[in-house]
Order: C-alpha cells, then sequence, then structure tokens
C-alpha cells in the first residue's frame, strides 16, 4: 500500500490532467505515492468544484430570424434582463414548470379529432352519392335536406376552427404569462 500524503495543488492538477488522457487511478497512485482510491477523490473533487463555482462547460446555439431576435430583445429590455446569455440562461434553469406537457389543449384536440372525423365521413358519403350520380349521367338528388345538411356541415367546420382557434390563443396566453412571470422572477433574482 502506498504512503499516506498530502498532494500539492500541481499534484492535483497533474491528476485531473493525466486521468483526462486516460492514466488510470492505479498508476497515478503509484506515480504519486498514493492511494486509488485518493486519485479517484481528487478527480471527483475537481468536478464538484468546477460544478459548484459556476464553470460552464456546455453550450447551446439556436438560430432565429431577426425579427425574432429583435423581439427576444424587446421582451428582455422590458424586463431588465442584461442581455441574451443572461436571459437563456436563467430561462433554461427554471424552464421545469414552462416546457410542461399540457394534457388539457391534448384532450381537447382529440375530442376535436373524433367529431372532425365525424365530418368528413358525413362529407365523403355526399360526395360518394354525388360523384356516383354524375358518372350515370343523372342529375344528383339534391334537396332541401341535402342542401341544409350541407350548409351544417360547412357550419361546424367553421365553428371548429374557431374553437381551435380560440383554444390554443388562450393556451398560447396562458404559456406567455408564467414565461412572463419566470422571466420577471428571474430579472429579480441573482445569476
Amino acid at each position: 500500500m502506498a504512503e499516506r500524503r498530502r498532494l500539492t495543488d500541481l499534484e492535483r492538477l497533474e491528476i485531473v490532467r493525466e486521468t483526462r488522457k486516460g492514466v488510470s487511478s492505479q498508476e497515478l497512485a503509484k506515480r504519486f505515492h498514493v492511494t486509488p482510491r485518493t486519485i479517484q477523490y481528487t478527480v471527483r473533487r475537481e468536478k464538484m468544484r468546477k460544478r459548484d463555482s459556476g464553470i460552464r462547460t456546455a453550450s447551446i446555439t439556436v438560430a432565429l430570424t431577426p425579427e425574432e431576435v429583435r423581439a427576444f430583445d424587446a421582451v428582455l429590455s422590458r424586463h431588465g434582463i442584461p442581455n441574451r446569455t443572461v436571459a437563456l440562461r436563467r430561462l433554461i434553469l427554471s424552464a421545469n414548470g414552462v416546457f410542461q406537457p399540457d394534457e388539457y389543449l391534448a384532450d381537447e384536440l382529440r375530442g376535436f379529432r373524433a367529431s372532425l372525423n365525424r365530418v368528413g365521413n358525413n362529407v365523403t358519403q355526399i360526395a360518394k352519392r354525388m360523384n356516383e350520380a354524375n358518372n350515370k349521367g343523372i342529375k344528383p338528388p339534391f334537396g332541401q335536406a341535402s342542401l341544409s345538411q350541407m350548409r351544417s356541415l360547412a357550419g361546424f367546420v367553421l365553428d371548429f376552427a374557431d374553437q381551435v382557434d380560440l383554444l390554443v390563443r388562450r393556451r398560447t396566453s396562458a404559456i406567455t404569462l408564467l414565461i412572463n412571470d419566470a422571466l420577471k422572477e428571474l430579472a429579480d433574482g441573482e445569476e
């Protein structure tokens, strides 16, 4: 077993550097006259120090249109956030509540899809009857009841589109409020 001794700061840095190169803990332990466990502890301690001291090692890149950048900058200045980097870092750190799946919206859209499928089936049947009559060379039976049904279907499709639009606008407003709250909280807090 290696003799117990205290490593210097320069030795610790060299151990971390050599570990990154793939040198084993056993080999480093022999070289520095310490136990393999001391080597592992030194490497782990350095990782924790970097994390705790806020040394950032990863980056995220995003491509935006000039209009999107101007809109983002306007939101930042409105909330008193100094720059994009700070804003994105803070938004990422607080994203847990903002980017959750929207179960309510998904349920509503599933219901709308089922209704739209029923309407689509009705329109398909009407089109089929009209096409069969046209292929036989006869005037399709298109009476007042059929006209009323077509108007009803058209009205349903328009109402459906309005309901989806309203649902999405309400959800967008709710998400905007969540994001604005997160940005305000982040603008007031420390980085």
